[in-house]
Formats: structure tokens, C-alpha cells, sequence
């Protein structure tokens, strides 16, 4: 198999539906492809939602809460593909991700990232995040890296041991791992299309934990020697850009 879409779950049974039928329903892609849902162990409506969902491609999940964390490596230890892209359940990918991604598969790069929108509780375009070519000290100055949409070799994932469990919901775990590889010279790669969407809500950790999550850069900059944590413009929150 080519590629393993992983969501992962928790409470979100308002987006759920709208997320896992924007990974069901990709466009002209030649690739073999399956949907892996992880609910990590929702209380609300989410469990009964998702078994009216079925599909082939669909494979569904629920395990004992674990954080985003263990969620997303339960997702990619059962992840079949060669490839494996992490969608958050209240985000989306747009019908031609998977369309633009697939000529850029290749191991010449750890990981791919595309240009996305940012939506708002109710799926209204906000903003639009234009991001710049790969450069890893530009990375290092973002204070984040959306695991949403970003793609990787799933023996990639392997070799660098997956997301950090140490400190649960940390709300950096993919930035951390994206630091990881930078720091072993690991090369990413940038696709100049808008392909997935980012909701921005009072639910998302990066709004609830906003003082945590500083503390979490903090003390991950310094255990990595990057010296101080900081955002620049292309942070998903920078205050340079469009909120709501």
C-alpha cells in the first residue's frame, strides 16, 4: 500500500464526519490509499458517529485515552502504506492533496508540507498560510509545525522512534519530531499548493494550553541546545496574522 491517512480523535464528534470524508474523497491520484481512525478514547458522540462511517478504505480505532501522542503512534504502528500523513479530526485535507503529493513521494526527502487555509469553527475560510521554501533555520525560528497535512516515509517514522511520549499533549509533538530530523540533516520539502485546512477554534491545544505549550518550546530548545524558543510569522498563531 502507498499511503496511510491517520486521524486522530477526541471529542471531536462535531468535525469528525467532515474530516474523515475529505480523506475518503481524493482526486485524481493514481495511489493505493487507506484511512486509519484513532479514537482516543472520546466521551462524547464521536464512537457512535464513527460506526455509521464505513468505507473499504476506512479502518477505525478506539483505544484507552493516551494523548495526541500515543494516538498518532498507535495510528502509525498499524499504518500499512509506505507513506503516512497525520489529519487532525477538526481539520480537513482538500480533494487534490493527495493529487500534488504523490509526484514529490520519493526518499530524497523526510517530509513534505504544503501552503493550507485556515478555517474557523463553522468551516469559513479565515486566512491563508503561504509558507516559504525549506530552509531548517527558518523551521527552528516557527515555534511549530502542523502535523496535519505533513507527509512522511512511514519507515522514516520508524527509524526516529515516532512522537516523543514523555509529556503528554504537549501540543509540539510534531514540531519536536520535525526538530529531531532537521538536527540528524534531514531535508523537508515545501509544495507551493494549499491542500489541507486548519481550524482554528477555542477547543485547539494551541488556544487552551497557549502558556504550557511556551513552557514545552522552552524546555525542548534548551534540552536540544536551539537556544531560545521562539515563533516567527509562519507559527500557525503568530499574532502578525489574521485571528478570530
Amino acid at each position: 500500500m502507498d499511503l496511510s491517512i491517520i486521524i486522530t480523535a477526541y471529542n471531536y464528534a462535531k468535525y469528525i464526519v467532515e474530516c474523515v470524508e475529505s480523506c475518503l474523497s481524493q482526486n485524481d491520484s493514481f495511489l493505493e490509499y487507506e484511512v486509519i481512525v484513532v479514537d482516543d478514547g472520546s466521551s462524547d458522540e464521536t464512537p457512535q458517529i464513527l460506526n455509521n462511517l464505513n468505507s473499504p478504505r476506512l479502518r477505525k480505532f478506539r483505544i484507552k485515552n493516551a494523548g495526541i501522542e500515543g494516538a498518532s503512534n498507535f495510528g502509525f504502528r498499524n499504518a500499512r502504506g509506505n507513506y503516512v500523513v497525520r489529519v487532525d479530526a477538526d481539520d480537513s485535507i482538500l480533494p487534490n492533496y493527495l493529487h500534488h503529493m504523490q509526484s514529490h513521494m520519493t526518499n530524497e526527502f523526510g517530509f513534505l508540507y504544503s501552503d493550507y487555509a485556515v478555517i474557523n469553527a463553522d468551516s469559513e475560510v479565515i486566512d491563508k498560510m503561504i509558507l516559504p521554501e525549506f530552509d531548517a533555520t527558518e523551521i527552528r525560528q516557527r515555534g511549530d509545525f502542523l502535523a496535519t497535512g505533513t507527509l512522511y516515509e512511514a519507515k522514516m517514522l520508524m527509524d526516529f522512534s515516532y512522537y516523543t511520549e514523555e509529556i503528554r499533549n504537549s501540543g509540539l509533538e510534531n514540531y519536536e519530531l520535525i526538530l529531531r530530523m532537521l538536527e540528524a540533516g534531514i531535508s523537508g520539502k515545501h509544495i507551493p499548493n494549499q491542500l489541507f485546512c486548519y481550524r482554528r477554534h477555542s477547543l485547539n491545544i494551541s488556544v487552551s494550553k497557549s502558556d504550557q505549550i511556551i513552557r514545552n518550546g522552552d524546555a525542548l530548545f534548551s534540552r536540544m541546545g536551539l537556544g531560545t524558543y521562539q515563533a516567527n510569522e509562519y507559527h500557525p498563531y503568530s499574532p502578525k496574522r489574521a485571528t478570530q
